[in-house]
């Protein structure tokens, strides 16, 4: 499922160089021209590389105290990040102009922070995504188990880092909006002229194009 993110209420928090903004949607919903890049049950998307000291767990295997609880509805792998003992969730990616990622029981000293090539473009600990009191560190309340998806505006991202101030920060399901790089650029471009240079060849030899449906 995808939503326009414009149509959504966003909160925004400003940068230097532009500002980034949210939403909280449900489970599954991708910003339009999202690819599912980092699920835990299979290797990354080319480009994205996972590191750090963080478990994955099955959510098949229910709670773990003290260490991971499953994503509601969620059976299939993902990354849990403890306190105790201190763990972190490393996810380098390619230039990204969107992420989105599912969250269960989602506590307030929950942090995600994106970095850009010229260092940290923004922070949100689990009580700025959430309204007061919705970070409960419930694994039931639909209000702290739902999916985020973060807007980057004109400062783009190539690192998520996941840490938590206590036990523990679940997630699932990365996606991302990656900026072409230039050359993937200048294919384009040079695709889009040779369609058009086709098409007006056709028309002046007096061939009319045949639009499939």
């Amino acid at each position: 499922m995808r939503i326009l993110l414009a149509a959504a209420a966003a909160a925004t928090l400003a940068s230097a160089a532009g500002a980034v903004s949210f939403v909280k949607a449900p489970y599954g919903t991708l910003a339009p021209g999202e690819i599912l890049a980092v699920t835990f049950d299979a290797p990354p998307a080319p480009g994205f590389t996972v590191s750090g000291n963080a478990g994955v767990y099955s959510g098949a295997a229910g709670l773990i105290p003290g260490i991971a609880r499953p994503l509601p509805g969620n059976p299939s792998l993902y990354m849990s990040v403890r306190r105790t003992p201190l763990e972190t969730a490393i996810i380098d990616t390619p230039l990204l102009r969107s992420v989105s990622f599912d969250v269960g029981s989602l506590d307030p000293t929950n942090l995600v922070r994106f970095f850009g090539p010229s260092g940290l473009v923004a922070s949100f600990t689990g009580s700025a995504l959430a309204a007061p009191g919705v970070a409960n560190g419930s694994g039931t309340d639909p209000n702290a188990n739902a999916r985020f998806l973060f807007q980057f505006g004109a400062t783009p991202v190539n690192r998520i880092v996941f840490t938590s101030g206590q036990n523990s920060f679940e997630f699932d399901n990365i996606a991302a909006g990656v900026i072409p790089e230039p050359g993937v650029w200048a294919m384009l471009v040079a695709g889009f002229g040779l369609v058009g240079w086709a098409m007006r060849r056709r028309r002046r030899d007096g061939v009319v194009p045949t639009v499939i449906a």
